[in-house]
């Protein structure tokens, strides 16, 4: 178990450190082909949505092609929003394996993000991460990733490599 869990924990740390370092291949070799990257909205104060396909969602990307298209559009200045791209420091901590068997494993951790803008300053956010982990050739790969902003109202944009 303990070994799973460094596992789980390295895969968690290294995601965060290729998006503040931008290295955006190496970032999306982390994902499976049919991945699922969600960022639900939330739907009341004290009610956050639970399905992607039928309510609003801050975010919601089916499949590997659909992450890399995203950051294409980051990484090539076509995202009016990211323009000049803003840097980002990412904390995970609270990483917890919550199931496992031989096929996956789901797991969850705390975050905060500080990103700096040289037109809108510093924006600090958090929340928590879901993961659906699968064990791929030894290793894992992610299969899915909910993320959960603790804000309801989003001041400002908020892209991929922001959460």
């Amino acid at each position: 178990m303990a070994e799973l869990y460094g596992q789980v924990r390295d895969l968690l740390y290294l995601e965060a450190d290729l998006l503040d370092r931008q290295c955006w291949d190496d970032w999306l070799a982390l994902y499976a082909e049919d991945c699922v990257y969600w960022v639900p909205s939330w739907l009341s104060e004290d009610e956050l949505g639970d399905d992607p396909e039928m309510q609003v969602n801050t975010i919601y990307i089916v499949g590997k092609p659909g992450l890399a298209a995203r950051l294409h559009r980051i990484s090539s200045g076509q995202a009016y929003a990211q323009a000049p791209l803003t840097r980002t420091s990412h904390l995970v901590d609270t990483v917890r394996l919550l199931e496992h068997d031989d096929d996956k494993v789901l797991a969850s951790a705390k975050w905060m993000t500080l990103s700096a803008d040289s037109r809108t300053g510093k924006q600090i956010r958090g929340g928590w991460y879901e993961y659906e982990l699968r064990r791929v050739d030894g290793g894992l790969l992610i299969g899915r990733k909910k993320i959960v902003l603790l804000e309801d109202v989003i001041d400002g944009a908020v892209d991929i490599h922001q959460i």
